[in-house]
């Protein structure tokens, strides 16, 4: 039986190997999965308040759950209440008392509004850092340090706490999802960003991402035809085009475009123009498709 596994060579003068549960193992329900796909519908659905409130009901069971975490938060900047939330986790915060749990919510906060202001994401690495002191085994910190550094683009550091996360919580999928972006985007190693974007949709298959990344990783594979299914299941779970949605709609038009499929590129990109009717990409490509024009396809968004 296959078993999905890969060496990560840090350059920090350590050889560091994560291993991931066999593929049996991964087919198996991972903790809250039926929650989580649940939480994950009523957000792409647009539904923040109800998806919040799925989502803080994972945490409560699973405070290592770094994907849910994001979710709230990134539901709440949907909403334009980013400080709400930022000032909710602050009280709570000196409320229950500065454990790791609540100190890693606390740079996961922080990390959000560093996200609008940059200089509040090293409020959000000293938060992490006070995490990791209180509770070395606190999963979310590394991954949440791993955020930071990915966000700063400095990918070696991010690359080592992605890695440290896994080692603590293996579900995180958060923490698989930015290291396969970094092997597939900045390391170029495509066939190792498949192997964790596999994981990924085995572990959680009503997650969008993890579909378009892993088609992405096959198209940078030259696998075409066998990306196809995975960009257009993203696009299914995404289809307002929140995160991943709109970019596996516009790859796969590309493909179709590549191989002179030109009537099924028409169709594809005439729903991402639904998606997004301002897209000037589109319409380029729109045009070629319907002028008959073949041209090497361009991914509109790597990260």
């Amino acid at each position: 039986m296959k078993i999905y596994q890969w060496l990560f060579t840090l350059l920090l003068g350590l050889s560091l190997a994560v291993t991931l549960p066999s593929s049996a193992q991964a087919q198996e329900p991972a903790p809250m999965g039926e929650e989580m796909a649940g939480a994950l519908q009523a957000f792409y659905a647009g539904q923040w308040d109800e998806s919040i409130a799925q989502f803080e009901s994972i945490l409560a069971q699973e405070p290592q759950n770094t994907l849910a975490m994001a979710y709230i938060l990134d539901a709440y900047y949907r909403k334009k209440d980013v400080d709400g939330i930022v000032s909710q986790i602050e009280t709570e915060t000196a409320a229950t008392g500065e454990s790791g749990e609540s100190l890693s919510k606390l740079g996961m906060a922080y990390f959000l509004r560093g996200k609008i202001v940059a200089n509040v994401l090293d409020e959000a690495l000293t938060e992490f850092r006070a995490a990791v002191e209180a509770d070395p085994e606190n999963s979310m910190a590394y991954c949440g340090m791993g955020l930071v550094y990915f966000q700063k683009r400095m990918m070696p550091r991010a690359k080592g706490f992605f890695v440290r996360a896994l080692r603590l919580n293996p579900h995180d999928v958060m923490a698989m999802d930015r290291l396969g972006n970094i092997l597939l985007v900045d390391e170029k190693k495509p066939a190792e960003a498949r192997d964790v974007y596999q994981r990924i949709v085995e572990e959680l298959p009503t997650y969008p991402d993890g579909h378009y990344f892993m088609g992405s990783a096959l198209y940078d594979m030259g696998q075409l035809e066998e990306a196809i299914p995975y960009l257009k299941r993203s696009a299914e779970l995404d289809p307002h085009g929140y995160t991943q949605g709109f970019d596996a709609l516009t790859l796969c038009g590309d493909i179709y475009l590549k191989t002179g499929r030109f009537p099924e590129a028409i169709a594809i990109y005439e729903s991402a123009k639904k998606v997004r009717p301002e897209s000037t990409y589109v319409d380029y490509k729109l045009k070629l498709a319907r002028e008959g024009k073949s041209v090497p396809p361009t991914k509109v968004n790597d990260h």
